[in-house]
């Protein structure tokens, strides 16, 4: 037979008086292990002091609870109480330990003087000639050091053997590059924005200013690295100087 609604009442009422009931009986429990009630078992202990207390059956006083027992002189009939120091804790200058010893600080994991690691050459893909002497690599340009680049508008020679060399050396160093990587010592971020930088550049491991001017397709530039190889180019009558 289902319930009514009186029922289902009264059966609340019922549990609810039973559990008033059960606080009640909780709350005015005995005192046990120094707690009033259930509820101060959540609270932290207080310390217990260094205390001394007569023992009632040996006529000695004796210690309260948290106190380390010291054996007192012969003969005196009283045992000391000492407080036990909890580990961890230094010995005072009075209980014959070894005072502490600053040690020195540890020497620097690295060397001041050191110097930085020199950069290594980073490979430039596809990169496109625009002269001579300069070299496109996304939205960077490096320049070859110690070359001249000729005008794109210059021509050499007279009379039946001009010719545009201007143009003929940028056509010739993108023949040789071929679209091949190309190893300078740029920023890691080159080429990711507009700029440019000046770098001896190398395909495989040739140097690309050493042969821009030993072919004849750009002019040394006055005291760098390749006036020697211009006048072997010019003795050889290649390139431009032919």
């Amino acid at each position: 037979m289902p319930l009514g609604v009186e029922d289902i009442r009264r059966n609340i009422v019922v549990a609810v008086g039973l559990i008033l009931v059960f606080a009640v009986v909780m709350w005015l429990a005995p005192e046990k292990d120094d707690l009033r009630t259930v509820f101060d078992a959540a609270r932290p202990r207080q310390p217990v002091a260094a205390t001394e207390t007569a023992d009632p059956a040996k006529g000695e006083p004796r210690q309260r609870r948290g106190d380390a027992a010291v054996p007192a002189q012969p003969g005196s009939g009283i045992t000391q109480a000492a407080r036990v120091a909890p580990q961890g804790t230094p010995s005072g200058p009075g209980d014959g330990a070894e005072p502490l010893e600053r040690l020195p600080p540890r020497p620097p994991l690295s060397d001041d003087d050191q110097q930085p690691d020199t950069p290594k050459p980073r490979l430039l893909a596809r990169p496109v000639a625009l002269d001579g002497a300069r070299v496109a690599y996304r939205q960077g340009v490096v320049t070859l050091p110690g070359v001249e680049a000729l005008p794109l508008n210059e021509r050499c020679g007279s009379g039946a053997e001009d010719f545009p060399c201007g143009v003929m050396a940028r056509t010739e160093l993108r023949r040789f590059l071929r679209g091949r990587s190309i190893a300078c010592d740029v920023p890691d971020d080159f080429g990711l924005k507009r700029g440019e930088a000046t770098s001896a550049c190398t395909v495989g491991s040739e140097d690309i200013g050493r042969w821009v001017v030993e072919n004849g397709w750009a002019r040394a530039a006055p005291g760098g690295a390749y006036e020697e190889v211009e006048a072997a180019a010019r003795q050889a009558r290649r390139g431009i100087w032919r």
